[in-house]
């Protein structure tokens, strides 16, 4: 099959060349994975921009993600993040703008509210300044005596909720604080009697529900792990004796904000968390938007194979949308690809934007969808055959391996010749005084061999590798490539 390519300006050529992009499907055709399309399980979308992500993405993206919702597609984060479960990488700083003395605040005037004993207003404070010091890590982890008002947010909402009568939330309050602080009981001189009560009776429970091991590999030497605020290593840590339960893993590579993960330890089982950073730390999964950020146009490149590996890493063998904007032909414009699980672009196609837009995206998203391309929205394609007065024209011919083959052939037989030669070269001390010498030859004759078979393997490396080319269009934040790509 011959392909024709759409012209775009080319912004990443170098990338492209350097078999970065990933093969996409024929439009004529039903794409790879339009049968998935259908699945009963949504087709999650993310975008991807380099450097940051523009401030009126939002609302140019908007139609385009409106009609992917309309068609199915999973592209808000509130119905996404839960589904990826608590392994989903997050930024160690969900709720931007805040800081650690923001938080601890009404945190405090909580605490004060409990030993006054208005527990109502107790929780009302300690509830949401405890889920804030699990949103956001990386604003708690530097300063050791945040530990101590964590532990005191704890206390103080464990014992508030058990006072007004709610004995689930306040049970689980305190495993919370043993799992964390196993080793600081409450005490009976610091807070009470029927707190210390309490904590023993909740202690004496956890006691018979075994023990877990949590391992934590990071592919960064310079990653350090926290566990629920603690420092625990750097790269690769195991920790074992833990009370099962929710544990919070910070990882933090300087100077980023780190990601944080919710890793469930079972009694008896080993658990494993392995984080591949380079992914990870591309990856925005945050309440306003989903995505991947990119430092440049070469890290762009490497998109298809992030979503591949995210397909494989959440267990989906469906297929991933990738969104984002571009420049192409130096104007704006908004790209879309389906990628499955091994990386490949199944489709992919691109809108310029000027002027009434909501039409254009709406296209895109409908094509991603699985129908047609319309008007104004590039395709990378393979192009039908010409036909003729003869009929349609035969498809372009294979490259033939009979040549390669035919230089391995005479190659190792020259191998085989070069090597009886040397084998029968004579010693010169037996041979008296007339011989000749059959060593020289055998070595030239074998070099001459060794040399044909290598040409040979390598020229049948190539035409196999040929046959695998496929036409590929990526685009990048500053422009565009279509063209061929192909493995060796």
């Amino acid at each position: 099959m011959r392909y024709r390519f759409l012209r775009c300006k080319v912004g990443a050529v170098l990338v492209a060349l350097a078999g970065a992009v990933a093969p996409v499907s024929a439009a004529g055709a039903p794409p790879a994975g339009a049968a998935l399309l259908a699945a009963a399980r949504p087709i999650i979308v993310l975008e991807s921009y380099v450097g940051q992500r523009p401030a009126n993405a939002g609302l140019i993206m908007e139609p385009l993600l409106d009609e992917l919702e309309v068609r199915g597609f999973a592209v808000r984060p509130a119905s996404v993040i839960p589904r990826l479960g608590g392994r989903a990488p997050r930024p160690g700083v969900i709720d931007r703008g805040k800081t650690a003395a923001e938080i601890m605040q009404p945190a405090e005037a909580g605490y004060e509210a409990y030993t006054r004993g208005r527990f109502a207003d107790a929780e009302r404070a300690l509830t949401p300044a405890l889920e804030q010091v699990h949103r956001n890590p990386a604003l708690f982890v530097l300063d050791t005596s945040n530990l101590t008002s964590t532990f005191r947010i704890l206390v103080g909402l464990a014992l508030s909720q058990a006072k007004r009568g709610n004995t689930g939330a306040s049970a689980a309050t305190m495993a919370e604080l043993i799992r964390t602080f196993p080793s600081q009981p409450i005490t009976r001189t610091e807070y009470g009697p029927d707190a210390e009560q309490f904590y023993r009776a909740v202690w004496r429970q956890v006691q018979t529900t075994g023990r877990g091991q949590l391992a934590i590999s990071v592919e960064s030497e310079q990653a350090v792990i926290f566990i629920d605020g603690q420092i625990r290593g750097l790269g690769r840590v195991a920790v074992s004796n833990l009370i099962p339960g929710v544990y919070r893993v910070f990882v933090q590579v300087p100077p980023t904000a780190g990601r944080q993960y919710e890793v469930e330890v079972d009694a008896g089982e080993d658990t494993a968390l392995h984080i591949d950073w380079d992914l990870d730390s591309a990856l925005w999964l945050t309440d306003p938007w989903m995505g991947l950020l990119f430092a440049t146009e070469v890290e762009r490149a490497r998109q298809a194979e992030f979503a591949g590996k995210l397909l494989r890493g959440w267990g989906d063998n469906g297929l991933l949308a990738v969104v984002g904007m571009v420049q192409l032909d130096g104007r704006p414009g908004v790209f879309g690809s389906l990628y499955d699980a091994a990386g490949n672009a199944v489709r992919s196609a691109a809108v310029t934007l000027h002027g009434s837009d909501e039409l254009r995206l709406r296209s895109l998203a409908r094509f991603l969808a699985g129908d047609p391309a319309a008007d104004g929205v590039t395709v990378a394609h393979a192009a039908t055959p010409t036909t003729g007065a003869s009929g349609p024209a035969a498809p372009a011919a294979a490259p033939s391996r009979v040549v390669p083959e035919l230089l391995i052939g005479a190659g190792a037989a020259a191998l085989a010749t070069g090597g009886i030669l040397y084998a029968l070269d004579p010693d010169p001390a037996s041979a008296g005084r007339f011989y000749r010498r059959t060593a020289p030859s055998g070595v030239a004759v074998g070099s001459v061999g060794a040399a044909a078979v290598s040409l040979g393997m390598l020229w049948l490396w190539v035409v196999r590798g040929s046959r695998r080319s496929v036409p590929a269009l990526v685009f990048g934040q500053a422009g565009g490539f279509v063209g061929w790509t192909g493995e060796l």
